[in-house]
């Protein structure tokens, strides 16, 4: 049975009238893409009570010498990445918040024969997407709605055993604690099973302590209850995180 990259190239190799091997011998060739593409996704998972998302909006830089080979088919080979990267994800069990988009442009800054790829976490313009509704599996995503107008906030992990992790936040409630059943799970001995929770008020966010052990700190002060803003720096036992807002 053919693997999944051994499929796309099949492909371009059919888009190219059977040119592939002749044109890509010294460039960029396609499957390199979308390997490039496959580690991007792979590297920015971003761990949800539903599960990890990934990236939905890709951009690929080439040399102007290496893209224009792609001109001509780049809408296709677009469709055909973004199919790619559907599959990968259906395989992880990774979802998406929206739509995938991948964009191949040339650009002079990259050296020759290297692919740059810029991915991101973004809700896309409905309109440019609706005549990919047919296609694009939506069964792959587990699109985390909005809840309530709740707007997309983050908590980064700065320090502890978990330092490096993020959590999406769309919730009007979310939990956090070292319980199994919260929202945001901190398995740290030091964290409370049940130590606070983030709320959605009236146009801002707010953290409560849940009467844990060690306290919930904001910016180094000890807080019962108190509004977070972007970059502000929360404390819960020795876990350090830093909230931010989307597009701040």
């Amino acid at each position: 049975m053919l693997s999944k990259l051994q499929r796309f190239e099949d492909f371009v190799e059919r888009l190219m009238e059977g040119t592939v091997g002749r044109i890509f011998r010294t460039t960029v060739q396609p499957a390199e893409i979308a390997r490039r593409l496959e580690r991007a996704m792979d590297a920015q998972q971003l761990a949800t009570p539903e599960g990890p998302i990934v990236p939905n909006d890709y951009l690929v830089r080439l040399h102007p010498e290496d893209f224009v080979q792609f001109a001509d088919f780049a809408d296709s080979l677009s469709l055909q990445l973004e199919e790619w990267l559907l599959d990968v994800a259906e395989e992880r069990d990774y979802g998406f918040v929206d739509q995938v988009r991948v964009r191949l442009i040339g650009d002079p800054s990259v050296p020759r024969r290297q692919v740059q790829v810029e991915a991101q976490i973004a809700q896309l313009p409905y309109d440019e997407f609706a005549s990919r509704q047919a296609w694009q599996r939506t069964e792959v995503y587990r699109v985390l709605h909005d809840t309530g107008n709740v707007p997309r906030a983050f908590l980064r992990v700065l320090e502890g055993p978990l330092a490096g992790q993020t959590f999406l936040i769309r919730k009007k409630v979310t939990t956090i604690g070292r319980a199994l059943d919260n929202d945001i799970v901190l398995e740290v001995l030091d964290v409370s099973r049940r130590h606070a929770r983030i709320e959605y008020v009236e146009g801002h966010f707010e953290v409560i302590d849940q009467g844990s052990t060690n306290g919930t700190l904001v910016n180094g002060r000890a807080v019962e209850r108190a509004p977070l803003s972007n970059g502000d720096r929360l404390t819960l036992g020795t876990v350090a995180l830093e909230f931010t807002t989307a597009g701040a």
